[in-house]
């Protein structure tokens, strides 16, 4: 899986709420959603805690030198996956949103004026609290789950009693170099019912999660980058692939950035049917494998032609 990325920047929170840009009422009510969920916040954990909304629809919450930030991961994933779930409860405004990222930091003011801030560790999450890169603590504690494989491209499935809902994702397919430099495509999806049978009877997710993580010297992306797909060598989409906020990863080395995207399940099975896919992620064009393209097949596969 990919580790957690570590944030390495000075003046990178701004210690206060933001929010899009709007007018009148909807702006009013979203400075009260925003509030009552910074409220809820510390009132359960007892953190300073910062929000924000970026590009109208991530949802961005800092623990301010929390206590966690000297515990383990372990504790600080936990902590995310309680809080994104808190979120999704509580948060007026969770229709709009698309992930949630939380993060770790340590501010410290210094000479009155100047704030100095040191990331600790940063979790994303899609609207639904599943985790986008990488599960910190495992969300379906009391579900079963299937694919121990070593190989990254085995699909893992995990279904959880309590929700009714199967979770199917790749670990990773390697488009360029590795973990260490390199690009790698996360795809996943959330279907409701029980999909750990291949081509069980449920219906068919509506979008399906891709996610695309990178880790260089420099930052690889600047901003969005146009994403496009051929399946033998015919469009099968065309959009952005969102850079999400957390480009200023990595560590004192390398620079993490994470970009997501969402299509439907009709052409990500396209995808997992044909013998050859090209992706265009910016200026970088990559073909994938035959092992890669089974990969897909295999995660597909879990769900039936209903």
């Amino acid at each position: 899986m990919f580790p957690h990325h570590k944030r390495l920047t000075s003046g990178l929170m701004l210690v206060g709420v933001l929010v899009s840009s709007g007018c009148g009422t909807k702006l009013a009510k979203s400075f009260a959603s925003m509030n009552a969920l910074r409220d809820g916040l510390i009132r359960k954990y007892h953190d300073e805690v910062v929000l924000k909304v970026q590009n109208s629809n991530y949802l961005l919450i800092t623990f301010v030198n929390s206590p966690l930030n000297h515990d383990s991961s372990a504790k600080r994933g936990q902590r995310a996956q309680e809080t994104a779930r808190f979120a999704i409860s509580n948060y007026q405004d969770m229709p709009s949103i698309q992930g949630i990222w939380i993060s770790f930091v340590e501010s410290e003011t210094r000479f009155i004026v100047f704030t100095y801030s040191r990331g600790i560790e940063s979790y994303g999450f899609d609207r639904n609290g599943t985790a986008l890169i990488k599960r910190p603590v495992d969300s379906f504690r009391t579900s079963e789950t299937i694919g121990s494989s070593d190989d990254p491209r085995a699909p893992v499935v995990r279904f959880s009693e309590s929700t009714n809902q199967t979770d199917i994702s790749i670990t990773r397919i390697q488009l360029e170099g590795d973990m260490v430099h390199g690009i790698a495509l996360v795809p996943h999806f959330v279907v409701s019912g029980d999909a750990r049978q291949r081509a069980a009877a449920v219906t068919p997710p509506e979008n399906v999660q891709l996610d695309f993580a990178s880790y260089a010297d420099q930052p690889v992306f600047s901003g969005d980058a146009n994403l496009e797909i051929f399946c033998d060598d015919r469009p099968a989409a065309k959009g952005v692939a969102q850079l999400l906020p957390s480009a200023a990863g990595g560590t004192e080395k390398e620079i993490a950035q994470f970009l997501g995207t969402r299509m439907s399940f009709g052409i990500f099975r396209k995808m997992a049917s044909a013998k050859k896919v090209t992706i265009v992620l910016g200026t970088k064009r990559y073909e994938l494998s035959e092992a890669d393209i089974n990969a897909l097949s295999e995660m597909a596969g879990y769900v039936g032609n209903k």
